[in-house]
């Protein structure tokens, strides 16, 4: 049963790792980029596409843990379910204080579920026609608060049943690569003016004057 629940529990990990590497890179676009690396996200049709992208995984991604119907195989609801008396996932190291509590996270982030799986339903997972009036209602704190729930019913499953520390800082994150290509581009920007501005003041002419 230990190993069984193990392969679950990390297979809910893999759906959450994916969610969270979409997140991280959407806060990074929007978010956390200084002045220089913004202007080239908002200049790069690639870059403006990409966060729409991620978004749309993160929702797909997380709405496979958070959609409590019987056709998603690893949502939480159903989870959670077989740690109680009788049932499959039944052990000692798992009691009903940290059952309660986990359901109770779920009940307070009801409304951003509900948000996140109209979201996968409407927009992404199906195009409806009356997709124009589903609204994101997801703050950036909302997302992460969503991945936090399941990072802390895997750290517990992991702590108490497997004696096992895990981390949620992912080697090799698609993040790095994306801050690698944009400080290329602003470093390449930045050379480029400066050549504009070197060649200007060699024809006598202020770059102030062109507006570099």
């Amino acid at each position: 049963m230990k190993e069984k629940l193990k392969n679950h529990t990390r297979e809910i990990q893999d759906i959450m790792f994916l969610a969270q590497s979409s997140f991280k890179i959407l806060s990074y676009l929007y978010l956390e980029a200084d002045d220089v690396e913004n202007d080239i996200i908002e200049n790069s049709q690639f870059l403006k596409f990409s966060r729409e992208i991620h978004w749309r995984i993160y929702v797909i991604e997380l709405s496979k843990l958070f959609a409590d119907r019987k056709s998603e195989h690893f949502n939480l609801y159903a989870f959670i379910q077989k740690f109680k008396k009788g049932m499959e996932y039944e052990i000692k190291e798992i009691d009903e204080r940290s059952i309660e509590l986990w359901e109770l996270n779920l009940k307070m982030e009801k409304p951003n579920i509900d948000n996140l799986i109209l979201q996968r339903d409407k927009l992404y997972g199906h195009t409806d026609r009356d997709r124009t009036s589903v609204k994101n209602t997801l703050t950036f704190k909302h997302a992460k608060e969503l991945i936090e729930v399941v990072q802390r019913i895997v750290s517990e499953i992991y702590i108490a049943v497997f004696q096992l520390a895990t981390t949620f800082d992912v080697i090799g994150e698609p993040l790095s690569d994306i801050k690698k290509i944009v400080a290329s581009l602003a470093n390449e920007k930045a050379n480029m003016l400066n050549d504009y501005k070197t060649y200007a003041e060699s024809l006598g002419i202020d770059p102030t004057e062109l507006g570099l």
